[in-house]
């Protein structure tokens, strides 16, 4: 609303002669009016390049939302999994292990990442990649087990053909009844093996050592029966044995014990003690 400055204004730039009829003074002051400039209000919004730009910023929010969201798949201690990815590839878990991966982009990239264990079943499709700290595995269809956990990175491969790639970019392609293990100077050392049963035998819950370190079996001992066992046993103290998981875990403890001339007590309901 024009304030009583603004209509003082008005009336200084209106030559009006006074000596005139009021009807010519009014048609005087209307056409003074109609030559004063309109105010012009911009509708910044209706440039269609507004519109333009708001539908593409939507679009990248529903790429960001396809591309980044992420699903874990995760077993813990003494539990196993199967889980059947986007594709219809079968993954199975051992005990304390954990997939992650983007299941809307899963058609576009068939990427995961794997902490622990677990063996693979993939369909034929664009190349696989199951991805960890210590290495990579890539395939196109085919069956084989990754093992990655504190540093080692171990693949063997059961059907069609995989890749590993180190950290380091060092690559060896597995064919069928063939492993892998990335060592510690970044070097892949390739073995074949013959017993597929005892290279996945964690599936048919045995449990299967070579020439392994004490404390490694106790760890493994640990993440299938869900316990904690406190022990300051050497770590030059080397395991070989069998054992089935299905069994008591006494009678395991007892197994692992007596070739060491060790002893185990039990503190609590998951809790045990070696020394």
């Amino acid at each position: 609303m024009p304030g009583e400055g603004d209509i003082e204004d008005f009336f200084k730039k209106v030559d009006v002669a006074y000596h005139k009829s009021p009807e010519a003074v009014w048609e005087h002051l209307t056409k003074k009016i109609d030559e004063q400039p309109l105010a012009v209000r911009k509708n910044y919004f209706s440039r269609p390049w507004i519109s333009i730009a708001a539908v593409f910023l939507m679009l990248f929010g529903i790429l960001a939302v396809l591309k980044y969201y992420t699903i874990e798949i995760q077993s813990h201690k003494g539990e196993h999994l199967v889980y059947s990815l986007p594709d219809g590839s079968k993954v199975s878990l051992n005990a304390e292990s954990k997939l992650t991966f983007h299941p809307f982009w899963w058609r576009f990239s068939r990427k995961l990442n794997i902490e622990g264990e677990a063996f693979f079943a993939i369909e034929k499709g664009r190349p696989f990649q199951a991805v960890s700290r210590a290495g990579k595995t890539v395939v196109l269809g085919t069956s084989f087990n990754i093992y990655s956990r504190n540093g080692k990175y171990q693949v063997s491969c059961f059907t069609g053909k995989v890749k590993v790639v180190s950290p380091g970019k060092q690559e060896a392609m597995l064919l069928p009844f063939f492993s892998a293990e990335i060592m510690p100077d970044g070097k892949i050392s390739v073995n074949e093996f013959t017993d597929k049963i005892k290279t996945t035998d964690w599936m048919n819950n045995m449990f299967s050592f070579t020439s392994v370190p004490l404390l490694s079996v106790i760890k493994e001992v640990e993440r299938q029966y869900n316990i904690e066992i406190e022990t300051n046993v050497s770590p030059d103290l080397i395991y070989t044995g069998h054992f089935q998981g299905k069994r008591d875990v006494d009678e395991i403890l007892n197994l692992l014990c007596k070739p060491f001339g060790l002893k185990f007590e039990k503190i609590s309901e998951r809790r045990y003690r070696i020394n």
